[in-house]
C-alpha cells in the first residue's frame, strides 16, 4: 500500500548560503515516504547537487518542483529570468510565451526539477486583488488560456510538469490567500474560463485557489480543492 505520505511535498529554503538548515527536515520526510520536495532559492550548482542527493537518498522517483513564473531566475542564481506573465500577455505573441516555457523547462530539468508551479490562469479582473496582478497573463479569458496553453505546451515538451494555477480562479479576490480565506461569488462557468485551454493541452496538474467559491447557478459554496476541482478535472467535455 503506498503511504499516504506521497501526497506530502515539504518546502526546502536556500537559507544563510546553503541547504543545510533543511536535513533534519529531510531526513524525517524521506523516511515517512514523502512524494516529494518543493525548492525556493539557491544557487545553479546547489540546487542540482541537491536535487541528485534527494533522489539517490530516496532510492525512488520523487517529485521535485519550484515557484517558476517568470522564469528559473526567479528562485534559482544562475538560471534565466523571464518577463512576468503580464509583459507576455501584453505583447500578444504566443511564440514568445511558448520559448518562455521551452526555457522554463529545459533549465529546470538541467538542475534536477520535474515540476514547475507555472503557468498562473488567473485573470487580472479585479483592480483591489492584492495577489494576483502581474503574475497574470491577462483579463481577458480566452487570450489568457491561449498563452497558458503555449506556455504549457513548450515546458512539457522537455519532460517536465507543468501546473495550471489557481483553479478555479485566485483573480476575483480582494483578500490574500496567504493571510486570509477569500469569498468570490461566480458562475461555475465563468471561473474556469481560462484554465479550460490549459487543460485540453494536456497540463499534469492544477492547484486549486484557497478560497471559497459561491456558484449562483448551483447555490452552492464549496473549497476549490473538493468540489469545483474535481469536476473540473473528471469533466472530459472541458
Amino acid at each position: 500500500m503506498i503511504p499516504r505520505a506521497r501526497l506530502v511535498c515539504p518546502a526546502l529554503r536556500w537559507r544563510r548560503g546553503s541547504f543545510k538548515s533543511e536535513r533534519t527536515k529531510i531526513e524525517q520526510a524521506l523516511a515517512a515516504g514523502v512524494g516529494g520536495f518543493i525548492l525556493f532559492g539557491g544557487t545553479r550548482a546547489a540546487v542540482t547537487a541537491l536535487t541528485s542527493a534527494l533522489r539517490d537518498t530516496a532510492g525512488r522517483p520523487l517529485l521535485l518542483g519550484s515557484d517558476f513564473e517568470r522564469g528559473p531566475g526567479q528562485q534559482v542564481r544562475g538560471l534565466t529570468e523571464l518577463p512576468p506573465p503580464a509583459a507576455l500577455g501584453y505583447l500578444n505573441d504566443l511564440d514568445a510565451t511558448y520559448a518562455c516555457g521551452q526555457i522554463t523547462g529545459v533549465e529546470a530539468r538541467a538542475v534536477g526539477l520535474n515540476w514547475i508551479f507555472a503557468p498562473v490562469c488567473d485573470l487580472d479582473i479585479e483592480p483591489r486583488n492584492p495577489i494576483v496582478q502581474t503574475r497574470s497573463f491577462g483579463a481577458d479569458p480566452a487570450a489568457v488560456g491561449r498563452h497558458a496553453a503555449a506556455w504549457v505546451r513548450g515546458c512539457q515538451e522537455h519532460g517536465v510538469m507543468a501546473c495550471a494555477k489557481h483553479y478555479p480562479g485566485h483573480g476575483r479576490t480582494t483578500t490574500d490567500s496567504h493571510a486570509g480565506l477569500p469569498v468570490v461569488e461566480a458562475t461555475e462557468a465563468e471561473l474556469k474560463q481560462s484554465f479550460a485551454e490549459a487543460k485540453r493541452q494536456g497540463h499534469a496538474l492544477i492547484v486549486g485557489a484557497d478560497a471559497f467559491f459561491t456558484c449562483k447557478r448551483n447555490r452552492i459554496v464549496a473549497l476549490a480543492e473538493r468540489h469545483l476541482l474535481l469536476r473540473f478535472c473528471h469533466n472530459p467535455k472541458v
